[in-house]
Formats: structure tokens, C-alpha cells, sequence
């Protein structure tokens, strides 16, 4: 029996390919009763992940610019979100200069980097400066730019310019889409320019992301998969997705709740497909 949270990730995966799933068919598909299934649909629902429809739900309309407020979306996957964000902050060393995207998760990694000593942190998030405009032992850099309402960020060649002054050790990147053959997309063309300044000026590049965006394609692309060194996700995750995100080269972490592991909670994920 698949557990709760990795079928309803199933479900999110199937209803981006097929745009429409009917409580029916899901059912027999993981063997569930039909309330459960209505159960999981309530619950991604509320969370704004789909619409529910007569007899099952709908993809929303994710057209470019569509994405819900920062505000909102703080309140979805939070907390594999604070999991991934603390994991990303076990990578960062004393002396680094890293990048800091914008969105929710890469805010997270924010909350967790403070007591990290002589760190250099360049973002064009304005949550991820707040958060960290009094830690004393943070060189923290804020891009300027045309400021973003939706996602609480500054966007434009004003940021660009600021990104390019610097060499990054590490740039953490957050993402609404995973595609082994389409990429990392995004909802805005808006915000590909700066998440590509930021690849393209660090040495490392470390995708954060919730394991329900594996199987998502939004609308605008900002990158190929192969630019990733590295992808910190949640348990979720299959061990498809992880075999074919290793047979790429790219080392897939996972944050887990469970402080037997480590300090951190990461785990670099073992598979055995064969």
C-alpha cells in the first residue's frame, strides 16, 4: 500500500499529464476506497495544488503568471520545505559566497544559514533579506531591481548587473517544474533571467525542490537538468526519478525527519532498480 504522501504525489504526477483524474480510476489504481481518494483530492485542493471537478479533479491553469502570492505558497509543503531548506544549509560552509534564490524554499535555507561565520549571501529576495539583515557575520548583498509583488523579489537587468560583479561558490535554486526531458521550468518568464545569472556565476548549483514538482512542466524554461550538481528533495521522490537523475551525473539528497541520520536530516538516496 503506497502511504498518503507519496500517493498523493503520484496523483499530482498523473494529473499533470492527463489533466483530468477520475476518483474511479485513481482508486483502482492504488487500491484505496473511493473516500480515501476524495480525501487526498480535499486535501490537495486546499492547498492549491488542483481543482476538484465532477467525479474527480482537474490540473489548475497554470498559465505563465499564475502562481499564487509568496505568502500563500509558504503555507504549502511546509514542512519538507523547512526539511529541504535545513538540509541546504548543512552544504554551506564558513566563507562561502552564495547565491540565494527567490520563492518559499530557498527562504527556508535563509532561516538556517544565520550563526555560519564570514558568509557572503547575494539574493534578489526581499524575505531572504529581512531574515537575515541583522545576522552580524553575514556580508549579505541585495541585488536591487523592478520589484515582484508575487513573489516578494526584484527582477531586471538592474539584478542581473548586481549577480554579475560576483563569483558564487554555490548558488541555491528553488523551481515549479521538473522534467528530465523538458528541464526546470518556472510560471513567469520574469523570473528566468536571474535564476540563470545565478547558475551561470557559481561554481556549484544546487536545485531545491519538493518532490511533488517532479513530472510538472510550467510554461517558462530557465534550464536544462544537466545544470545541476546537485538536487535536494523530500522522500517522495521515486527511485525512477532518482536512478534517471543519477544516470545524468547529478547527486540526489534527501531531507528526511529523522534525527538518527544526522544533524541535518540528509540522506544521499540509494537505489537498486535492477
Amino acid at each position: 500500500m503506497v502511504i498518503s504522501e507519496a500517493r498523493r504525489n503520484q496523483i499530482l504526477k498523473k494529473i499533470a499529464l492527463e489533466k483530468y483524474v477520475s476518483i474511479q480510476d485513481l482508486s483502482k489504481e492504488f487500491g484505496m476506497t473511493e473516500m480515501t481518494i476524495r480525501r487526498d483530492l480535499d486535501y490537495l485542493e486546499k492547498r492549491g495544488l488542483l481543482k476538484r471537478a465532477r467525479g474527480g479533479a482537474v490540473i489548475l491553469d497554470n498559465k505563465v503568471g499564475n502562481e499564487s502570492l509568496f505568502e500563500n505558497r509558504r503555507n504549502v509543503k511546509t514542512l519538507e520545505k523547512k526539511l529541504i531548506g535545513k538540509a541546504a544549509a548543512a552544504l554551506v560552509s564558513p566563507g562561502d559566497c552564495i547565491g540565494i534564490d527567490i520563492g518559499t524554499t530557498a527562504y527556508e535555507m535563509s532561516c538556517c544559514i544565520k550563526n555560519i561565520e564570514d558568509l557572503s549571501v547575494i539574493t534578489a529576495s526581499v524575505p531572504v533579506v529581512n531574515e537575515l539583515m541583522d545576522s552580524p557575520n553575514i556580508n549579505l548583498i541585495c541585488t536591487g531591481g523592478e520589484v515582484s509583488s508575487t513573489d516578494r523579489s526584484l527582477i531586471g537587468h538592474n539584478a542581473i548587473r548586481t549577480i554579475n560583479e560576483y563569483v558564487l561558490d554555490k548558488a541555491f535554486i528553488g523551481v515549479a517544474g521538473v522534467s528530465l526531458n523538458l528541464g526546470f521550468t518556472l510560471y513567469s518568464m520574469n523570473d528566468t533571467l536571474v535564476k540563470r545569472a545565478l547558475i551561470e556565476r557559481a561554481r556549484e548549483v544546487i536545485i531545491l525542490t519538493d518532490s511533488s514538482k517532479f513530472g510538472v512542466t510550467r510554461y517558462a524554461f530557465f534550464t536544462s537538468i544537466e545544470s545541476a550538481d546537485t538536487i535536494i528533495t523530500d522522500e517522495g521522490i521515486s527511485d525512477e526519478d532518482v536512478a534517471a537523475l543519477e544516470s545524468k551525473g547529478i547527486r540526489v539528497l534527501i531531507a528526511k525527519n529523522d534525527e538518527s541520520t544526522s544533524d541535518s536530516g540528509m540522506l544521499e538516496k540509494q537505489t537498486n532498480l535492477e
